[in-house]
């Protein structure tokens, strides 16, 4: 895995902070740029260590189409978490 990231300085040039910028991880010794996806965190922004951040409760985990069935499908090159299986491959056969 490779991580690309800037420092932050302070007044004496000393490093005080660092920001991730890009992730990338080699799979087979190909490139895989590691990206967010949405809709797969809690509504502050971030999953709880521990919980999981969409519940069978929660009407946020249906697919936005169907309403019906649970999220499981990912949508690329987007990187949205928001529809079923089912749902997808209609996605897929529409284009």
């Amino acid at each position: 895995m490779m991580t690309y990231c800037t420092f932050t300085k302070d007044g004496e040039q000393n490093i005080n902070g660092v920001h991730v910028t890009k992730q990338v991880a080699l799979i087979n010794g190909l490139p895989f740029e590691l990206k967010s996806i949405y809709g797969m965190t809690a509504d502050d922004g971030e999953a709880e260590e521990g919980h999981q951040a969409i519940e069978d409760d929660n009407p946020d985990a249906e697919c936005l189409i169907c309403l019906s069935d649970p999220k499981d499908t990912l949508i690329m090159p987007c990187c949205h978490f928001c529809v079923c299986e089912n749902c997808g491959k209609e996605l897929v056969k529409a284009k």
